[in-house]
């Protein structure tokens, strides 16, 4: 029987999961077909392993419905809580695979019904990555040489996560206020005893004034790109614009946005938009989540575009 509180649980269910038990599907590709989007999924026996390590063979079970008049599958996860003698359901679904058909759908559907428990979420926020791609079949699969390059990305994006949520070391300032100050003017003896007067401590020379005159002072450089272009609150950077095929035989436009706080993601337009261009800034963004067997994108419904005017170019 397992025994944690609900954060403790939290903590080991939503753990990043090493190399190994990450695999990498093409989300999207090029014009040319050589290049995909690759998105990170954690495979079904580690999210198997994770619940048996975190409440046990017996804490857990789930449970497959057909779904969408058999063309789709429902999983739902259930974890027993003992304080409250019930089970706990979670449920996702995801649509039969091109390939696999109803058992690739029950792999997806038991994936996405894990994410609600929070197992393998951490990797929805992750920015995805362009690697090569080849045929196989009636779909493409990314080339085995792009595989340690994508095990770097996974691992500096669980460092980044890491960096976020750890604990900043204590200021060596209040350090030193905590440690216990000797007595002010201590009475000090000289030979054969007797008292010496206080000394009184020896005057410090002010550092030299460096003579600035009118010469102005230089401004500190930005550190990101976000910061270069003076990114604000609710503003994006476009970063990359590529038009992309549809199923329908139509085209849309694929773009990289990044925030102030230097975080990118990818988006989609509904439609061919030239204005969207590298260097382009945008306001009053309004983006839809959307959700397509397992992956999770944005689709840009609205913006707005930044101009500059001679005034703000100086």
């Amino acid at each position: 029987m397992w025994q944690k509180t609900p954060e403790e649980l939290r903590q080991a269910l939503t753990a990043p999961f090493p190399n190994g038990d990450i695999e990498w599907r093409v989300s999207a590709t090029n014009k040319e077909k050589t290049k995909g989007l690759a998105v990170p999924y954690v495979t079904n026996r580690a999210i198997q392993n994770r619940l048996d390590d975190t409440v046990g063979i017996d804490g857990w079970h789930n449970e497959f419905k057909p779904w969408k008049d058999g063309k789709a599958q429902l999983c739902g996860i259930s974890i027993y809580f003992h304080e409250r003698k019930q089970w706990l359901t979670k449920w996702d679904g995801a649509d039969d695979s091109d390939i696999e058909s109803v058992k690739g759908g029950l792999s997806d559907s038991m994936k996405r019904a894990a994410v609600e428990w929070g197992i393998g979420r951490y990797l929805y926020g992750m920015t995805q990555v362009w690697v090569s791609i080849e045929q196989r079949g009636k779909g493409f699969v990314i080339v085995d040489a792009e595989r340690q390059k994508l095990d770097q990305t996974h691992e500096k994006w669980v460092q980044k996560l890491q960096n976020k949520t750890a604990v900043p070391p204590q200021n060596a300032n209040q350090e030193q206020q905590q440690k216990p100050r000797p007595a002010q003017n201590p009475q000090r003896t000289g030979p054969q005893g007797q008292q010496r007067p206080p000394q009184p401590a020896p005057q410090q020379a002010p550092p030299p004034q460096e003579a600035t005159g009118n010469r102005p002072q230089p401004k500190p450089q930005p550190n990101t790109p976000a910061e270069a272009a003076g990114l604000q609150e609710g503003m994006y950077l476009v970063r990359g614009a590529v038009l992309k095929p549809t199923l329908n035989s139509g085209s849309r436009t694929s773009v990289q946005l990044q925030d102030c706080a230097g975080e990118v993601l990818q988006a989609y337009t509904h439609g061919p938009d030239s204005n969207l261009a590298p260097g382009v800034i945008l306001y009053n963004v309004k983006l839809l989540s959307k959700n397509q067997r397992g992956v999770t994108f944005y689709i840009l419904d609205a913006y707005d575009i930044v101009t500059f005017t001679a005034q703000d170019a100086a």
